[in-house]
């Protein structure tokens, strides 16, 4: 080309000006599809199933070998790109046959903990779909600020945890309203004298003008 009065060093560089460019511009892509292909062999999550990642969560539609379709729990269609779900770990809700509920429930001081207890072991251990081993078991969780927590586990299908859990809630809150078991509000209380507590400026305002 030279021999022409061709400047093929001009050529050359602008060839692999334009190669870079397509290279940058096929990196996305090109990321996307290895990533698509390492979720079909390995197979993280497989259509049906429920997962969080953190920034995406939902039900798996389809795995294509750019994107990956998925369906929210409010009915919405997202589209991840594969590179953004094989980059991140993936909390996979259906895998495993059985999950474990916990419920923490905060009663007051002075309420009968055994009590307690018992009305939350009582009602996941009449559940059919609860399982017996494990057992279902309830523990005193920690001393709080206005509260004692106590926590109750069970295990259950997958397809049973939500379905056992909402009623689960319900129950225990209506057994310990007929029991007289208390969920206290979050409180401070005062030790001191009247004159140690600091009042807002527009009260000692109007005590000033009063005298």
């Amino acid at each position: 080309l030279g021999q022409f009065g061709v400047q093929t060093t001009s050529i050359i560089a602008a060839l692999g000006a334009a190669g870079l460019a397509i290279g940058l511009a096929l990196q996305g892509t090109l990321q996307n599809i290895a990533a698509g292909i390492m979720l079909l062999v390995l197979r993280p999550f497989r259509v049906g199933e429920y997962i969080d990642t953190g920034s995406i969560s939902g039900t798996i539609v389809e795995i294509g070998l750019f994107a990956t379709e998925l369906k929210t729990p409010d009915g919405l269609y997202r589209l991840a790109p594969n590179s953004t779900l094989w980059n991140v770990p993936i909390t996979n809700f259906s895998r495993l046959p059985t999950r474990r509920f916990e419920l923490k429930v905060g009663i007051d001081y002075n309420d009968d903990i055994d009590l307690a207890e018992k009305i939350m072991r009582d009602h996941a251990e009449a559940d059919k779909r609860v399982l017996k081993d494990p057992a279902a078991s309830t523990h005193v969780d920690q001393l709080g600020d206005s509260a004692v927590v106590i926590t109750l586990w069970y295990w259950t299908a997958a397809s049973d945890f939500w379905p056992t859990s909402r009623e689960m809630i319900k129950k225990v809150k209506k057994s310990f309203d007929e029991n007289g078991v208390s969920i206290p509000f979050p409180q401070v209380t005062y030790h001191g004298s009247p004159q140690m507590i600091a009042l807002p400026e527009r009260f000692v305002d109007a005590r000033v003008k009063e005298t």
